[in-house]
């Protein structure tokens, strides 16, 4: 039986059901499909059902639900929603249609900074993906490389890997201590290169590795995290990982012949690493350290439309607070801006607050605006998504594909507008303006949370 006539049939189901479930029935019939819209819905989901995956089927549902239960979008707007939610959806079985009428994209690329690497706008983050979080340092609970490279959740990731490849989305990014997520990446792009599916010169490889006062520590750590890469013969993008205080800073820039950059600088010249930066999950003040060291070719870091995480509200040493000195410093050095975490640490947008998701209007889901948001106003170079699976791309190619278009900066424009007025009309002008500096942050006050990315 096909997905087009499973689809159809249980759609038809649904609208046709006299059953009423009660309200506190976690699985009750979304109430547009009952209503006199259902049959045109279904039809437009039904033209795409053979394209469209069941995790998708599922967001584009819950989407559709709120839009005509909680803010009674009129009729035209909502079936145009419900056919650009399906297309968008799509996007997968798009990438394997042969017709000449199907629709081909690929993600755009820009100049990363002075490492001079063509970057995707989008990044495959490697922290969701994993078979496992337990380090490999923990010798009692580590888990084993030739078991986790044959689990279910490597064939996943392959699948996240090979989807990406072909939109062109070739930036992937993990680190030592993301679990088995450096094993498997490693050993999923190994197997795609033996299989002529990809070659090395065609994809960007970043891992990262902890900062240690010790250097014979740092150096074994490098050691364990090289036995996993060196199969690929070199890493792109080699980064200090989370360097987020005062003494990390001094640690990681020190000019001592026998210091941590200087290692990391001799891996360079053999040929081991291309390129050398730093994520952070530090005080803007600690950050904008690291960039005027003038050291590194590129910084990972939270800078969201919806605060920057761990930096909001500490001085920026420019009269303001929080990263966006930080990034405009960086670009000004010409460094390469990869940020941290948009949908998850910037703001949970898989799981909007209504206000938001009304505000930022039916035509844009909160994801695609952060995502535009990030690389038009911030000019930020590539945002990380956390893959889970495939369908983790869905709104992001919709804000891809959305880049080069004249009509997002519109889109953008109106909803940055609309949503900082409301935060204006809730808060006040003068808190909106200055109300997050020098709010007290983990770094300044005792917590019992750890950053973590």
């Amino acid at each position: 039986m096909s997905r087009r006539f499973d689809l159809k049939k249980s759609l038809s189901s649904i609208i046709s059901s006299e059953e009423k479930k009660s309200d506190d029935d976690d699985n009750k019939v979304p109430t547009f499909l009952t209503s006199s819209l259902g049959p045109k819905v279904a039809a437009i989901l039904d033209k795409h059902a053979e394209s469209i995956h069941d995790d998708s089927f599922l967001k584009i549902i819950r989407q559709l639900e709120f839009w005509y239960a909680d803010q009674k979008l009129p009729e035209e707007d909502f079936l145009a929603l419900a056919e650009r939610l399906a297309k968008i959806a799509c996007w997968r079985e798009n990438l394997t249609n042969d017709s000449p009428d199907a629709e081909k994209f690929t993600i755009p690329k820009v100049r990363f900074g002075k490492t001079e690497l063509q970057m995707p706008i989008v990044t495959c983050g490697g922290m969701r993906v994993q078979e496992t979080w337990i380090p490999d340092v923990m010798p009692l609970l580590r888990s084993n490389k030739s078991k986790v490279v044959k689990s279910a959740s490597q064939d996943n990731l392959k699948n996240v890997i090979m989807s990406c490849l072909k939109i062109g989305l070739n930036h992937f990014e993990t680190a030592r201590f993301y679990g088995s997520s450096e094993i498997q990446f490693v050993a999923a792009l190994v197997d795609l290169m033996n299989e002529g599916v990809v070659k090395r010169e065609d994809f960007i490889f970043q891992t990262k590795v902890f900062p240690m006062e010790n250097k014979s520590d740092f150096v074994k750590q490098w050691n364990a995290s090289w036995s996993n890469v060196e199969k690929l013969g070199f890493v792109d993008l080699l980064s200090f990982h989370c360097v987020s205080d005062d003494k990390l800073v001094g640690v990681v820039t020190s000019d001592d012949e026998d210091g941590l950059y200087k290692f990391v600088e001799g891996l360079k010249k053999e040929g081991k690493i291309r390129h050398i930066g730093f994520s952070t999950h530090g005080s803007a003040e600690v950050i904008m350290r690291m960039i005027n060291s003038e050291k590194f070719e590129y910084v990972n870091i939270h800078k969201h439309f919806f605060g920057d995480y761990h930096a909001a509200g500490t001085p920026d040493t420019m009269g303001g607070q929080g990263n966006a000195a930080c990034v405009k410093r960086a670009l000004e050095l010409d460094m390469g801006v990869f940020q941290i975490s948009p949908f998850d640490k910037g703001g949970k947008l898989y799981r909007p607050s209504a206000t938001v998701a009304a505000a930022i209007g039916p035509e844009l889901s909160p994801i695609a605006f952060a995502a535009l948001h990030s690389w038009k106003t911030q000019k930020i170079h590539t945002a990380s998504v956390g893959f889970a699976r495939p369908s983790d791309l869905d709104e992001v190619i919709e804000a891809a594909r959305l880049y080069g278009d004249e009509k997002s900066d519109e889109l953008l424009k109106a909803a940055e507008g609309k949503l900082n007025e409301i935060a204006i009309d809730k808060l006040g002008k003068d808190w909106f303006e200055k109300g997050l500096l020098n709010v007290p942050s983990c770094y300044n006050s005792s917590t019992d949370g750890q950053s973590l990315g």
